[in-house]
Order: C-alpha cells, then structure tokens, then sequence
C-alpha cells in the first residue's frame, strides 16, 4: 500500500527535505510533491518508489516546523469596498471563516464569520448590503514567513489569523485550523 498524502509530507519532513530538495533528487517537478502532498492526485507506483527512495537516503536532520509548510497561498480576500453579501458568499464558497481585507495588495482590514453574524444580530438582514469597510476589524497581524511558527502560534491566541509576508508583500496566510494540524501528525 502507497502512503497517504499526510504520510508523504511527514516522511519528506522527518528526513528535512523540502519540497524542492526532494523533486530535484527524484527528477520531479515541486508542484507534483506539492500535489501529492495535499492529495490532489492518485500518485503512481513508480513516482512514490522515486520518491520514498529519496526520502531513505537522505541524510539531512530533521529541521524545525516552518510555517511555509502551514500556511494557506494565494490569500483569499476581499476589498474594502465588497458589499457584505458578496463577502459572506466568498467565504461560504471557499470554507473559511475569516479573511483579510486589502486594498492595492495591503491589508486594511479583516472580517470573521463571528463578527458578520453581530453585524446581523444588530443591524439585521438590511447590514447585507452594506459596505465591508463599515463593518471590517483591523487588519490580522502580519510575520515574515521565515519567522518560527512559535511566534505565530503566540499571535493566534488572541487573532483569528496571521498574514505571512515575503519582502514586504503578502504571500500567505495561517489560522487556527491550520497550526492545529501540528497535534495530529505523528512524532
């Protein structure tokens, strides 16, 4: 029996090979370790056979977490100027309960599930076309995607999400959901 998606991602890991490391020492693209890793695709018999003996002989050390390996990229978000309905509909769409609010590629504000569901309770059905700008909260916190997942996991104790930002740009996003992962891989 092949691995699972997970057990791939925990062996390339385990061996402290990133995703690049290990398609270019199996003659494989990154994007397909990505996708099998994500389980986006059945992986053939002689791809994880290339893929497993990598992993069996590296000799690297296992590296610390990383958040790159945590975070959701593309950001999905929306515009201050999105009407309420529209947002609520792309987070419906996309399972999500919260996202960032940007404007030219800089967050300026945030918008939850929680807090649109008070938005209703008070203003009622009528707050559905209403501006996002008039009902967002201020911006998650940003880190640099190189920062330990230690000082994400600390911000995410009292915000919903955290921005992930490479040279001053947005290039992902962690929640909750997403750190949580953590406790149910195996040692």
């Amino acid at each position: 029996m092949l691995p699972t998606a997970q057990e791939f991602r925990y062996l390339r890991k385990k061996a402290g090979l990133t995703q690049k490391e290990l398609a270019t020492a199996a003659g494989l693209s990154q994007s397909l370790i990505a996708r099998i890793e994500k389980g986006d695709i059945d992986t053939r018999l002689g791809t994880a056979q290339k893929i497993l003996e990598v992993i069996k002989k590296s000799d690297k050390r296992p590296r610390s977490v990383n958040l790159r390996d945590y975070m959701a990229s593309p950001v999905i978000y929306c515009k201050s100027s999105d009407p309420v309905k529209r947002v609520v509909a792309m987070m419906e769409a996309d399972g999500i309960s919260q996202m960032p609010v940007m404007d030219s590629g800089k967050a300026v504000g945030s918008v939850t599930d929680t807090q649109l569901v008070q938005v209703l309770a008070k203003k009622g059905a009528r707050s559905a076309r209403r501006k996002i700008s008039d009902v967002m909260l201020r911006p998650f916190p940003e880190l640099d995607v190189e920062s330990p997942i230690d000082r994400a996991i600390e911000l995410l104790t009292r915000n919903p999400a955290v921005l992930l930002t490479r040279g001053g740009n947005i290039a992902g996003i962690v929640t909750k959901a997403d750190v949580l992962k953590l406790l149910s891989q195996p040692e």
